[in-house]
């Protein structure tokens, strides 16, 4: 009788200590390339609320304590591809057949129900990485318990420091590297509601690029006659339903392209994250790579939007001069302020902070984020030339407050930077349909512009139209500001430059008069209150001095007739 006790005792024991090795994760392996590590675990079934976390060491790990944590709150299921699930991006939406993670070129898909993590090498890491994956209830307890072999590497892997490789989606070979060679770039930002469909390309951040590493995004690029088409998506999983957007609810946010609070996988805890520019960081990662893989022109980069995509092509686009020549937005949002029925800073509430955006909140760059996001502000204080910005906006645009626009066009005047604007009495979804051909004609002008070129800004141009005070029922109902003002034949050379001005449209009545400031200038730099010779047509030669910031401006220039007028500039009196 002993004996059988002792025998079933053994037996249930046995199958306890089994159960508890299969656990929630077990087959835990690591395949290293790239500069990343991708993890990948046989998953059990755990309850609703369950996630995962990813401890690294540089020794076996047998206690989670004396390893470094990289990353909590992973899904459950996380191998499963959930950029192929309309339910990611829409409420109410039947869910797809789930499908695992391409995580190598041409590989098969994982097992959608398994674990999937992918870790980027850190400068300084062990020649030998260990990983560990435990799991968390919905409580947020922790079982720490490792098993060698199971949920923890008894071996480890070799890994190092290299640039992270995008993982071609498509079928067949990718795109050859340098296809782009000799063509520009278009940055091209979706809407709210868009997600790119059939995008060739997956990553998986690092911990610069999200709320945790290992995130993944994807992006589009297509090699066309003269461009690079660079289609990124503002999406990000938080692995929590966003109710608090109101028309969002689904766990793959958008981020109107600027980033989110560090801590909103949890709600609770968002009053002590960072509103932080993660979606910028991703989008700078993929351009750097498609310049390095595809090799186009880095002088002939530009980016355009509408309505969220707008909007990030004024926060993202706008602030990298070094990047873009030119930019083109359709119904933007230029400056997050509570201005206007709704106040455009209300978008930046469900993923950036807990409601009302305090003037005093920080971003993780250290200003605050409603100065970081004025792009009025921007403009008075940029220091560099602007890439040239082309804007559409409707004075009954409820989702885009107007009374943020005219103070923008004001301090870009004042700021004497590039830009042109065309506003009618539309809504939102209506503006700009019936602009006339010369303003649509903007959407691939604006291709045209080189970095490597200077260009004209114009201000207090005569045919300008008024654009109000930023009441919606002051100035003119539909207007402009520089519409139809263009230039040709650029001489710059160390001791000359030379330009001749245009300016038409149908309609147009001359002449047109308009100050002229020389912006990007190439071999023909000025020195702050340098002395210059100019002169405009036929007339004399005038005397003029640059500016205290070297900026030439030329005022009261006249446009006599649709074939422009020549201006010639050079040095000494």
């Amino acid at each position: 009788m002993k004996t059988l006790r002792f025998i079933s005792a053994t037996l249930a024991l046995l199958v306890l200590n089994t159960a508890q090795g299969a656990g929630p994760v077990s087959e835990l392996k690591a395949t290293a390339r790239d500069g990343q590590v991708f993890l990948t675990w046989k998953e059990g079934e755990t309850p609703e609320g369950t996630t995962f976390n990813v401890y690294l060491a540089g020794i076996p790990i047998a206690d989670v304590a004396k390893a470094t944590r990289v990353a909590h709150h992973i899904e459950r299921h996380s191998a499963r591809d959930w950029w192929e699930d309309p339910a990611s991006f829409k409420k109410d939406v039947k869910p797809g057949e789930p499908v695992g993670f391409r995580i190598q070129n041409g590989s098969d898909r994982l097992n959608p129900t398994d674990g999937l993590f992918v870790h980027t090498v850190r400068k300084g890491a062990s020649d030998r990485l260990f990983f560990a994956v435990t799991c968390s209830d919905a409580a947020g307890k922790e079982n720490t318990r490792t098993i060698a072999g199971e949920n923890s590497l008894r071996d480890g892997v070799a890994a190092e420091t290299m640039d992270i490789q995008p993982i071609w989606q498509g079928n067949g070979a990718p795109t050859a590297p340098g296809m782009g060679k000799g063509k520009g770039l278009w940055l091209n930002l979706h809407a709210k509601g868009g997600v790119v469909g059939g995008m060739e390309y997956l990553m998986f951040g690092d911990e610069t690029m999200g709320w945790r590493e290992g995130l993944p995004f994807k992006f589009s690029v297509r090699i066309e006659a003269d461009k690079v088409v660079v289609r990124p998506t503002d999406r990000v999983w938080i692995n929590r339903p966003h109710n608090e957007a109101g028309d969002g609810g689904t766990p793959a946010i958008w981020t109107f392209w600027f980033g989110y609070n560090s801590k909103i996988v949890d709600r609770k805890l968002m009053a002590e994250g960072v509103p932080t520019n993660y979606t910028e960081r991703r989008n700078l990662w993929i351009l750097d790579w498609v310049r390095r893989h595809y090799q186009p022109d880095t002088n002939r980069w530009h980016c355009s939007g509408s309505s969220m995509g707008g909007c990030g092509t004024i926060s993202f686009g706008w602030r990298h001069p070094e990047l873009f020549a030119a930019l083109h937005a359709h119904v933007p949002i230029v400056s997050y302020t509570y201005l206007g029925a709704k106040g455009s800073a209300t978008r930046l509430e469900p993923s950036c902070w807990t409601g009302h955006v305090p003037p005093e909140l920080k971003t993780s760059e250290g200003v605050s984020l409603l100065e970081r996001m004025n792009g009025a502000k921007f403009a008075a204080e940029a220091k560099d030339d602007l890439p040239f910005l082309f804007m559409v906006h409707g004075r009954q645009d409820g989702s885009i407050p107007w009374q943020n626009n005219p103070p923008f066009y004001h301090a870009l005047a004042k700021a004497r930077q590039p830009f042109a604007v065309y506003w009618d009495n539309g809504t939102h979804s209506t503006c700009g349909k019936d602009a006339p051909p010369d303003v649509k004609a903007w959407q691939q002008l604006f291709h045209r512009f080189r970095r490597d070129e200077s260009l004209p800004v114009f201000t207090h141009t005569s045919s300008d139209r008024n654009s109000g005070n930023g009441d919606p029922t002051d100035g003119d109902i539909i207007g402009w500001i520089n519409r139809g003002m263009g230039w040709k034949d650029i001489e710059d050379t160390p001791d000359r430059y030379a330009i001749t001005i245009t300016a038409d449209y149908p309609g147009l009545e001359y002449p047109v008069r308009t100050h002229m400031t020389l912006r990007r200038l190439q071999r023909f730099k000025l020195k702050p209150s340098e002395p210059l010779s100019v002169r405009i047509g036929d007339a004399a030669p005038m005397s003029i001095h640059a500016d205290a910031q070297g900026l030439l401006t030329i005022p009261g220039v006249a446009i006599a007739s649709r074939d422009g007028v020549r201006i010639v500039v050079q040095r000494g009196l």
